[in-house]
C-alpha cells in the first residue's frame, strides 16, 4: 500500500459520524473492519444483530455507515452486511486482552476470524488513523487476506482469475514464450527413452526407431504412401535407399569388382599391398 493517504480516502467522514460514540480500542478496530468491507468490496451495513434470515426489503437496503448503538455493549459486537443479495455477519469478542473478528457468510456457511491485541495495535482513539492505528495500512491488508478473501470473492477476485487464465492460455500457444518443449499431438508415438524434440521441430527420422510405423514412416523401410521408394538393388524409380547384401558373400579376387563405395587410388596397380 505506497500511499495511506489515498487508500483511506473517506475514512475520515466515516470517523466523523462515529466520534462520539468510540469510547474504547476495541471500537476502533471494529470501525476499521466496516470501513474495509463498505469501501472495498461494496458491503452494505443492514443493522444489528445475529438473524441469519434475509428479508426482502433488506435486500435493496444498506448504508456505508455504522447503525445507532453499534458498540452499546461492552464485549461483543454484531453487525449484519449484504453483498449480492448475500447475507454476511461480522462478530466481535472481547477476551482478556483480545479482541477476535468473525466474518460469516451465512448462505456457504464459509467463516473467517481474526485474533488482534488493541493495546498493542491502538495507540489512540482520537485523531488521524495513523496516529491511532499506527499500522492501520498493515491491519487493513490482514482483514482483507484472513477475514474477507477466505469468505467472500468479489469484483476484484474474479478480474485477476479471468487475467491469469488468459495469460496461460498464450504461453501455452506459444512454444517460444514459455521456453518448454511441447507435447506430441494425440497418436503421435515416442519410443522408451526417447524425448519429444523441443519447440515443435519436425520429427524427422523418428520413425526409422519404430518398425511397426507408429511413428509414421522413416527412410529405412519401405511405405505405402511413397511407392516410388522401395528397398533393395535394381528396383526402378526415383530415390532408393542403400541396399547392404546379408548371407555368406562369394569369394572375391583381389578387387576383380571393387565395391563402388571404394575407388581405386591413382596408378592403382593389382599386386599393391593395401
Amino acid at each position: 500500500m505506497s500511499n495511506p493517504g489515498d487508500y483511506f480516502y473517506g475514512w475520515d467522514l466515516l470517523y466523523k459520524t462515529i466520534e462520539k460514540d468510540i469510547n474504547k480500542k476495541d471500537d476502533l478496530l471494529i470501525a476499521l473492519a466496516h470501513f474495509v468491507l463498505t469501501k472495498y468490496s461494496q458491503f452494505r451495513c443492514i443493522g444489528l444483530g445475529e438473524d441469519k434470515i434475509l428479508m426482502e426489503d433488506e435486500e435493496v437496503s444498506g448504508s456505508e455507515l455504522l447503525p445507532d448503538n453499534w458498540n452499546t455493549d461492552e464485549n461483543n459486537y454484531a453487525l449484519r452486511y449484504i453483498y449480492d443479495k448475500q447475507l454476511y455477519i461480522l462478530l466481535g469478542l472481547r477476551t482478556e486482552d483480545s479482541l477476535i473478528i468473525t466474518l460469516l457468510n451465512v448462505k456457504p456457511r464459509k467463516v473467517s476470524n481474526i485474533c488482534l491485541s488493541p493495546e498493542e495495535i491502538v495507540n489512540d482513539i482520537r485523531g488521524s488513523i495513523t496516529k491511532m492505528i499506527p499500522s492501520a495500512s498493515q491491519l487493513a491488508d490482514r482483514y482483507r487476506r484472513e477475514l474477507l478473501e477466505p469468505v467472500y470473492q468479489g469484483q476484484n477476485k474474479s478480474i485477476t482469475t479471468q487475467t491469469n487464465s488468459t495469460s496461460t492460455a498464450i504461453d501455452q500457444s506459444d512454444p517460444l514464450r514459455n521456453g518448454m518443449p511441447t507435447h506430441p499431438p494425440v497418436g503421435q508415438y515416442h519410443p522408451v527413452g526417447v524425448e519429444p524434440r523441443p519447440f515443435s521441430f519436425p520429427e524427422v527420422g523418428r520413425g526409422d526407431l519404430d518398425p511397426l510405423g507408429r511413428g509414421g514412416h522413416g527412410n529405412l523401410f519401405p511405405f505405402p504412401s511413397h511407392p516410388e521408394i522401395r528397398a533393395g538393388p535394381g528396383n526402378s524409380g526415383g530415390m532408393q535407399p542403400r541396399f547392404d547384401p546379408y548371407g555368406p558373400q562369394p569369394v572375391r579376387n583381389l578387387r576383380p569388382n571393387p565395391n563402388p563405395d571404394h575407388l581405386q587410388p591413382p596408378n592403382f596397380v593389382g599386386d599393391y599391398f593395401m
